[in-house]
């Protein structure tokens, strides 16, 4: 069947849309950085390179305001572009889903060169695996999608529970606690071992041996599909949701409802991240606790709520039209998500890795907190005089192009 599907054009944007994403490429840089420029390790309790009282406060901040905030804000985001890219179909009578699981697939594409020749921590693979999964709910009803999102982010405190449990109730038997415990030390000296070995590698090893142990950190990090990305697919759902009800369409006629999503929020946002800040400092996912049960609790439920409040936030100041200067600005950066996004992984592992500045381990958490406000602020400048003269961002072009089979018209 001959379809001409076109990407979304300029004039149908929906504006705040764009602002939210640029919002989420600041949020998600300021806890990318520190983990940039330190191994993966640092997230599991027992390894640290900066132990001060600032960098300590520091970290928290980012814990408690910026971790599981914003890939959560990107994913309702993709949940909402997933609905409009299903409303084709509707207006057209024309079936979608092939030309978004290619659109899907190229993403994942881009998502593992990420990894494999920039960082480990890319969030694009997961966007498209469970895309994937998304197109399993399309036709479900906003109640069961909402239900279905709530068990989703119950999940991590499920399997985290299940877990705990069964360690202890091995612990509790003298014939084998004594096997586990050793096995524990054991990868625990590997671990320490291994974290000595990646700061020597990206500080001075070849981009071959750079790549390899980029290899070896993201293999370790996949457990943690179980553990914090079911709020990427929970997200997705929640997205489409609000994309049905158009939210982001009329601010004005729904105030209200960003009134109560604020409110209601609100509370189980500071609960649930002061319980991810304070108990994620104490918990290790080398050993097996309650802390690490609630440092899960905190970040699955806290870390949505926050986008929440930010959210309710953003759509009252873009109502009121505050500070337009610099929400146009952020716009624009928001509508090169995609290439921003890339471009903070090249310029962090250019500053940081062997071949360019090999600055690994040496930049603190506060200093990396202010690199990332200035990284992005020549983001911010970039995206305005680029969109000025081309319709998208680079990758975003490549990214229809290779979509929609045909190169999209790139200058204005």
């Amino acid at each position: 069947m001959n379809t001409t599907y076109q990407p979304v054009q300029r004039q149908e944007r929906v504006e705040i849309l764009d602002l939210l994403r640029g919002f989420a490429l600041l949020g998600i840089f300021m806890v990318n950085m520190p983990l940039m420029n330190a191994p993966f390790l640092t997230e599991m309790g027992e390894f640290a390179l900066w132990t001060d009282p600032v960098n300590e406060k520091a970290s928290w901040v980012i814990d408690f305001f910026f971790t599981g905030k914003f890939y959560t804000l990107f994913s309702m985001l993709f949940g909402i572009g997933f609905y409009f890219f299903m409303k084709k179909a509707d207006e057209t009578g024309n079936s979608v889903l092939g030309l978004f699981r290619r659109r899907l697939g190229w993403l994942l594409a881009i998502g593992v060169l990420h990894v494999v020749l920039l960082w480990y921590g890319d969030i694009l693979v997961f966007y498209a695996l469970f895309g994937f999964l998304m197109i399993l709910f399309r036709k479900k009803s906003n109640k069961s999608l909402i239900i279905w999102a709530v068990c989703i982010l119950m999940l991590p405190v499920l399997f985290s529970t299940v877990l705990v449990l069964l360690f202890k109730l091995a612990l509790s038997m003298p014939e084998v606690a004594e096997e586990i415990l050793a096995d524990f030390e054991a990868t625990s000296m590997q671990m320490h071992q291994l974290f000595d070995h990646i700061i020597e590698v990206y500080s001075t090893g070849s981009f071959i041996e750079i790549v390899n142990i980029r290899l070896e950190e993201y293999k370790n990090i996949l457990g943690g599909i179980f553990f914090f990305f079911p709020n990427v697919l929970a997200m997705f759902l929640v997205g489409m949701v609000l994309a049905r009800k158009k939210v982001f369409e009329d601010l004005e006629a729904n105030k209200p409802f960003f009134r109560k999503l604020f409110l209601y929020s609100l509370p189980v946002a500071l609960a649930g991240n002061w319980l991810y800040a304070y108990y994620t400092a104490q918990s290790s996912y080398i050993s097996i606790d309650w802390e690490m049960v609630l440092s899960l609790i905190g970040h699955g439920f806290g870390g949505p709520a926050m986008t929440f409040v930010y959210i309710s936030l953003i759509a009252f100041c873009f109502q009121k039209g505050y500070v337009q200067w610099l929400t146009r600005a952020i716009q624009r950066t928001g509508r090169m998500a995609l290439t921003n996004y890339l471009m903070q992984s090249v310029i962090a592992t250019t500053i940081f890795f062997s071949y360019g500045l090999g600055l690994y381990g040496q930049v603190d958490i506060v200093q990396g907190m202010m690199l990332t406000v200035g990284i992005y602020g020549v983001q911010v400048v970039w995206s305005y005089f680029w969109l000025k003269y081309y319709r998208f961002g680079p990758m975003e072009w490549l990214w229809r192009t290779l979509t929609y089979g045909k190169k999209q018209k790139m200058r204005l």
